[in-house]
């Protein structure tokens, strides 16, 4: 679609860099996953932490078939909707993640009513203090405007900010 949009708008150049970028960003992540290290991805939202399962939903579920991560907890039933699944927070922290991601689906949209910044209640979530995630500092939050702007460019740049903390 990008390349498209970039020969109707008359901006293939851009349009083309847009995609080598992505496609860059998502070279860079399968060869900075060391092919063991578990997986969790959560949804921050009113102060609450939700799963995210691995294979569904939006954001993140289709990110661990691409790069082929191990979940740390996998459900077998999944909402697959933009708020995360019913499960606890000591179920993610007893699923002792390697790895943490984060979107914050609050970000976007500034100072509401009810909004907690993710890295807040992730930080304030007693359970979770103990994960290897977070003794190692191994938590990679999600563009802040990712919950309503999920183009090639945030996914780019979440991609990228993924390898380098793999990286490290």
């Amino acid at each position: 679609t990008t390349e498209t949009l970039g020969q109707i708008f008359d901006k293939k150049q851009e349009a083309d860099q847009l995609v080598t970028t992505l496609e860059q960003s998502i070279k860079d992540v399968k060869k900075s996953y060391n092919g063991q290290d578990s997986v969790m991805s959560v949804i921050v939202s009113g102060g609450d932490i939700g799963f995210s399962a691995p294979m569904s939903g939006r954001v993140f579920g289709p990110m661990y078939d691409l790069f082929d991560w191990k979940p740390a907890l996998e459900v077998k039933q999944k909402s697959g909707n933009d708020q995360g699944d019913e499960v606890s927070v000591e179920a993610i922290a007893q699923s002792n993640p390697d790895w943490l991601l984060v979107l914050d689906r609050d970000a976007p949209l500034g100072n509401a009513e009810g909004a907690v910044p993710a890295q807040d209640v992730i930080d304030r979530a007693p359970a979770l203090q103990k994960t290897k995630a977070i003794k190692d500092d191994n938590i990679v939050y999600a563009p802040k405007d990712t919950y309503l702007n999920e183009s090639i460019q945030t996914y780019s740049e979440f991609f990228t900010d993924i390898a380098k903390a793999l990286e490290k």
